[in-house]
């Protein structure tokens, strides 16, 4: 059992290295598929999700909400499926959000920017200047996404446990090297692991949900698991004390936001018959 989170950069094998781990593995593979399940989910746009995890926020953007509520949007898919384990996650911030979990094995691949530039050339089609330019703006404007949701430095090494550089290496020895630190015991799910990883999911789902709905977006609500210590019951206002740990915290929550979304939706459509 493992998660594997790749941040990786324009031309730098990075798909091609995490789609290799998985088919070595048997694990599901997950990238553009992270936005679909998410917009199919929350009933948004692929386009809207695509542009809040790729691209560089415009100034309007930093002054709404918006941008965050779709990222909640996706962490709950990114973190629903850490929580499957067995599955190789590429880009969405799936490294960043993974944060949390020690045992998720995060890493990053890049390599030399002319390297990068002269496949994007060769695999697009594009000219020699074109592909260096979409690869330097697409490296501002991933690193600038990251840095407005999650104030991290998308390139600091120290926010990886493995850094490789492809420019020698082929996707099929990218994987390898990744292959053999999966097998590392530090990365190991065990019990502790794997409830701890439930419980950032259920939160993470429980948070997307109640931003899914306009009657409940604005409501505010404590969104780590260990933050919830009571939730309120909308028919009877009576405070529900959670006091059996915080799997059941998280549970109750998104049960009860779920609920409250499902009531909202019923009530909607007989205003609107």
């Amino acid at each position: 059992m493992s998660i594997l989170a790749i941040s990786e950069t324009a031309g730098s094998l990075g798909r091609e290295i995490g789609r290799a781990v998985a088919a070595a593995l048997g694990h599901e593979f997950a990238d553009r598929e992270i936005i679909s399940k998410a917009a199919e989910r929350f009933g948004e746009g692929v386009l809207e999700l695509t542009h809040a995890t790729e691209e560089k926020p415009t100034l309007w953007e930093r002054f709404t909400e918006t941008q965050r509520r779709y990222m909640a949007y996706v962490e709950a898919i990114v973190l629903e499926m850490a929580a499957r384990e067995n599955v190789v996650l590429v880009g969405r911030a799936s490294t960043t959000i993974l944060g949390k979990i020690p045992q998720a094995l995060r890493v990053r691949i890049s390599a030399p920017e002319g390297i990068r530039a002269q496949r994007v050339h060769q695999q697009q089609g594009l000219t020699a200047d074109a592909a260096l330019d979409y690869v330097r703006r697409s490296d501002r404007e991933r690193a600038a996404r990251v840095r407005f949701l999650y104030h991290v430095d998308w390139d600091n090494p120290f926010s990886y446990d493995l850094v490789i550089n492809t420019e020698r290496l082929s996707a099929d020895e990218g994987a390898r090297l990744i292959c053999q630190a999966l097998q590392e015991k530090r990365v190991e799910i065990t019990p502790t692991a794997r409830q701890t990883i439930r419980d950032l999911s259920l939160a993470a789902q429980a948070k997307a949900a109640l931003l899914a709905n306009p009657m409940t977006r604005h409501r505010r609500a404590p969104w780590e698991p260990e933050q919830v210590q009571r939730w309120i019951e909308p028919t009877t206002q009576k405070a529900v004390v959670v006091r059996e740990g915080r799997r059941n915290a998280s549970e109750l929550m998104r049960r009860a936001v779920l609920a409250r979304w499902n009531r909202a939706k019923k009530t909607a459509t007989k205003k609107r018959g």
